[in-house]
């Protein structure tokens, strides 16, 4: 029955494609899709004036659970560019990119990423954000190569400030007399390596399902016998379980932002630096 679903979906998907292929450009600029939250922030940073960036997963909706729409998939067949993270984050994006005319430029932002690490949250680690941005800017030179400097300029920006982050980031580090995080779920590898902690999820990558009462007891009894102070939650989601764990165990809860859905504008840059306050009241 799902196949028959899917085949249904693709059908209607490629007939809105075909449908739309001969209407006209609205703008001039550059026209760019995103996956979710994080790729439109760094899309909107290098496309700047140059391009109208768009976001196919609502703010405030896990993108591991959205599923793009016939009406979105119209879109994109008239799209200059379709950027997703990739890593298995969006489950949907690379049938989708599949898809798509060859006009349209497909970047897979995390394969501009070294490392072995398979967590898809690279981002959380600002030397790989930069290195995201930088993969979305050359992306932007081959569609607009008369904008070259302008994408160069606001990479090179961009870089200054993933440099700063990056280097209060391991300052911050220096000074933690804890190395353990108790967090809502499995998103923060490449953050804790680079801080050189570990973390404790709740949940797993894609913060599906709940978590067993075997996993919560061992949590919160990891939490008891190492003196833990805080646990985390995020914006997105609900907190039940992580109010529940902070109660039976007299912890505080701060907020750690995984940065893939904030329903109010904060961009990656202030978003990290919260972060790295969080953090430094929680580990020091």
């Amino acid at each position: 029955m799902k196949k028959i679903i899917s085949i249904i979906i693709l059908s209607i998907q490629m007939f809105m494609l075909c449908a739309c292929e001969s209407k006209p450009k609205q703008s001039d600029k550059l026209q760019v899709y995103t996956s979710f939250y994080a790729m439109h922030d760094f899309a909107s940073r290098i496309g700047g004036e140059k391009a109208d960036v768009y976001m196919l997963c609502p703010p405030g909706q896990e993108p591991h659970d959205f599923e793009p729409t016939a009406q979105d998939m119209a879109k994109l067949s008239q799209a200059d560019i379709f950027i997703y993270n990739g890593m298995g984050m969006e489950h949907w994006a690379e049938k989708v990119a599949k898809t798509l005319p060859e006009t349209v430029i497909i970047i897979e932002a995390s394969s501009f990423v070294d490392s072995d690490n398979s967590d898809p949250h690279v981002w959380l680690n600002p030397q790989y954000a930069y290195d995201e941005m930088s993969g979305i800017a050359d992306g932007f030179i081959e569609k607009d190569g008369v904008n070259k400097e302008y994408y160069e300029k606001q990479l090179s920006s961009a870089k200054e400030l993933t440099d700063d982050l990056y280097d209060r980031l391991k300052k911050a580090c220096d000074m933690f007399t804890t190395d353990t995080v108790i967090v809502s779920h499995d998103a923060y590898s490449h953050l804790c390596d680079l801080l050189g902690i570990t973390q404790m999820p709740v949940n797993g990558t894609d913060n599906s399902g709940e978590p067993t009462p075997q996993r919560i007891a061992e949590i919160e009894n990891y939490i008891k016998d190492n003196n833990i102070k805080y646990v985390f939650c995020e914006p997105m989601g609900t907190s039940d379980i992580m109010d529940a764990i902070a109660k039976d165990t007299g912890c505080d809860i701060l907020t750690l932002d995984p940065f893939e859905g904030r329903t109010d504008g904060e961009d990656y840059i202030k978003t990290m630096h919260e972060n790295i306050d969080a953090l430094t009241e929680a580990l020091n």
